[in-house]
């Protein structure tokens, strides 16, 4: 009796200890953090652009080969966008020693007003200004603020978020890491 008792007792341990493994090895990062994967099949480019940055520097996307980017489609007056910067600051801060950059492109606002913006909440990755709203519209066809578009380190287009993301959530960073190990 003692030794069958010491057995479902050795059972339900290793199940408690083993659970989470096994939750986490089958976990679907991809859907528990809403992205969208996109190019499985037949890759999807990610179209070069050239922007500048707050202070004015031009930055082209395809300087950053060899990085996996996150490229976020935001205004200042759109409170999802807003509400999810908390956590793009996050994702930059954990991962830009590993190889993923952070971009946001802000859509058809100036450099002062995007400018106070960022400083007045203090976010380290990187803004860039796309005035004319060309890049967002036309060549990412980003038609509601925020989009996501997270790009491998070959330049492809991997995956799509449409609207705000807990991008310092578990799975979120789970999903980054996946991609950076790829």
């Amino acid at each position: 009796m003692q030794r069958r008792t010491l057995l479902v007792s050795v059972f339900f341990l290793l199940m408690f200890w083993c659970t989470p493994e096994i939750i986490t090895a089958g976990q679907d990062y991809w859907a528990d953090a809403g992205v969208v994967r996109i190019g499985e099949k037949k890759p999807i480019p990610a179209p070069d652009f050239t922007l500048n940055t707050l202070d004015g520097k031009k930055v082209s996307l395809k300087e950053f080969r060899g990085k996996v980017v996150f490229l976020n489609f935001w205004a200042t007056w759109c409170p999802p966008c807003v509400i999810e910067m908390p956590a793009m600051e996050a994702l930059h801060k954990r991962f830009k020693d590993k190889g993923l950059i952070v971009m946001a492109v802000n859509s058809e606002e100036g450099a002062a007003k995007v400018s106070k913006f960022i400083k007045k909440k203090s976010y380290t990755f990187l803004v860039l200004l796309d005035s004319a709203g060309s890049v967002s519209a036309d060549t990412y066809r980003a038609i509601g603020f925020p989009t996501t578009y997270l790009i491998n380190r070959r330049g492809m287009v991997i995956g799509k978020a449409e609207g705000a993301r807990a991008w310092d959530s578990q799975e979120s960073f789970g999903l980054i890491e996946e991609i950076l190990k790829q």
